[in-house]
């Protein structure tokens, strides 16, 4: 490239070409070590940021794309974290609680997480911080430990979140090719669960704001009648009239 005077190739081509370069030598020296292991592995001279991500999911071992993290609060969903690279939630369940904290200004009353964050530090300063933890306890658990275990059921609403992202609103489908767009886009798919389940609660506070006015208007006629017949009552008493039982 360097015995050209002119560039030869155009910007798309050129990116690519940026991008192809380093990856073959580390490519095939991920081929020739062993074990074949490297890290930052480019996959994709398309998309240079995406990494392979190992699921060790039956149909799936290995996906593609960005791992993001949700915080559920009474139905309505917070994006914390969004990788390309693998990363242990476990370790980040600290900031996650510091994230509500910063969004509410108290820590919540209650954690429902999953085994991956019950790590023995992170009980610790969940103990310390009064908050309770709803995850099987470690060792033998006691009879009342036993009623803070985290059923299934109560981890559903989070689960049907990922499901209504991906079926309802296309996060599996996001053909966005830059690393900020498909971040945009995947925000944007929050925002929207967010939007959906507000919505679905309007009526309901439409119900209590027309109670409301309902209300105010009910006491304004109440006391119009009051101050007309407290007027009455007036007239009639500095007339004279004097009634007896």
């Amino acid at each position: 490239m360097d015995q050209f005077e002119v560039y030869p190739l155009d910007p798309s081509l050129q990116r690519k070409y940026w991008v192809f370069r380093p990856s073959v030598p580390n490519n095939w020296k991920c081929l020739t070590s062993v074990p074949m292991r490297m890290d930052e592995r480019i996959v994709s001279i398309q998309q240079p940021h995406v990494r392979p991500i190992v699921r060790g999911k039956a149909r799936f071992k290995t996906e593609f794309g960005a791992k993001i993290h949700l915080s559920l609060v009474d139905g309505y969903s917070f994006l914390d974290t969004i990788s390309w690279d693998a990363f242990n939630e476990g370790s980040c369940l600290k900031a996650y609680v510091e994230n509500y904290r910063q969004r509410f200004g108290f820590y919540p009353a209650k954690v429902l997480a999953d085994k991956i964050y019950c790590s023995r530090e992170n009980r610790k300063w969940l103990k310390d911080n009064g908050i309770k933890l709803a995850a099987k306890p470690l060792g033998r658990p006691s009879a009342e430990a036993v009623e803070n275990h985290v059923r299934p059921g109560e981890r559903n609403p989070i689960e049907g979140k990922f499901g209504q992202a991906k079926t309802g609103s296309g996060m599996n489908r996001i053909k966005a090719g830059l690393k900020d767009t498909s971040q945009s886009w995947i925000a944007a798919i929050i925002l929207l669960l967010k939007m959906v389940k507000l919505a679905g609660e309007v009526l309901l506070c439409l119900s209590f704001s027309a109670w409301a006015t309902f209300n105010y208007a009910l006491i304004a006629v109440v006391e119009a009648v009051y101050k007309i017949l407290e007027s009455k009552n007036q007239f009639r008493l500095n007339s004279g009239l004097v009634l007896r039982i």
